[in-house]
């Protein structure tokens, strides 16, 4: 009970933001003040508020590879857990920083680190609730200049660091590293489509991971958007689906997100709300969300 009542807060607080930002949306209302004559993150962008070659913040926004800065803090409840009693939660910041480097034929560099705090379901064996850090995540992304139109390629690094500790419970215990790459298209107006992924493999282990077997992983965002007028939009989820080369099973969250960009005030935001249901938790080995629902609140800091 205590858990559920952690992670209600969270979510009211969330709610209660996007609540009181409701009068103040900025997305789409006037597309008169953006410049849609340069390719995405290719030439300066003159026009204001500046979106990173965007035709809109909202459509920024909703972009994992956009010149823009954003900092997301996310709560996910799993109402429902697979092979374990009891919910779980996973507390999220998650900060996307866009680094302009001295190349013409590799301009930009993105970087995204996910940094969790989980609790934990009753786990068996006498063990009830854990709580702790999780893997903290590193994404590194170079966008190469290209000729393409209106869509956008990048590659780079993924990295994994036990940020656990010596906590066996909500972290692998394991350092791993591996690559990234990432497929963006916006040639249909109003809609964005492509993937995310990464590759890890285990090249070291903490105490806490000593006695477990070596990861390597496979992760997918698939991305799928259509943006409303106002900051409205609707897609799938931002959560990864993940292989387990291990164990040959996936884990395959999926739901529908909807999500709205407007003003907290003066400051830019992205508040979205999405609903995942895993119809592989069953297959896992072992605690595996089934149902859950996840709330966020991105500040956004346009240029």
């Amino acid at each position: 009970m205590k858990l559920r009542k952690l992670a209600l807060n969270n979510i009211f607080l969330l709610f209660a933001a996007a609540a009181f930002a409701a009068p103040n949306a900025l997305a789409h209302e006037d597309d008169s003040h953006y410049d849609h004559s340069g390719e995405p993150h290719n030439a300066p962008h003159k026009a204001e508020p500046p979106t990173g070659g965007h035709s809109s913040l909202a459509a920024a926004a909703t972009n994992p590879i956009a010149n823009l800065v954003q900092f997301q803090i996310q709560n996910q409840y799993n109402f429902d857990n697979a092979n374990v009693d009891g919910g779980s939660n996973v507390f999220t910041l998650q900060p996307v920083i866009p680094v302009k480097l001295p190349s013409e034929k590799v301009p930009m560099l993105i970087t995204r680190t996910t940094l969790p705090y989980v609790n934990t379901p009753d786990l068996d064996g006498g063990v009830g609730h854990k709580n702790g850090f999780g893997d903290l995540v590193s994404l590194g992304i170079f966008l190469p200049k290209t000729k393409l139109k209106k869509q956008m390629i990048g590659a780079g690094w993924s990295a994994v660091i036990p940020a656990a500790g010596d906590n066996e419970y909500t972290g692998s215990g394991k350092w791993q590293v591996g690559p990234s790459a990432v497929y963006f298209n916006t040639a249909t107006p109003t809609i964005q489509w492509g993937f995310l992924g990464w590759h890890n493999w285990t090249v070291g282990s903490t105490s806490s991971g000593d006695g477990k077997e070596d990861v390597e992983t496979t992760s997918i965002q698939p991305i799928l958007v259509k943006h409303f007028d106002k900051g409205w939009y609707l897609g799938l989820q931002d959560v990864t689906w993940n292989y387990n080369h291990k164990t040959d099973k996936w884990a395959l969250p999926t739901g529908p997100r909807l999500g709205r960009v407007m003003k907290l005030g003066k400051q830019p935001v992205n508040l979205f709300v999405e609903s995942l249901y895993d119809f592989k938790a069953e297959d896992a080995d072992g605690p595996a969300a089934r149902w859950s629902l996840k709330v966020n609140l991105t500040l956004l800091f346009p240029k």
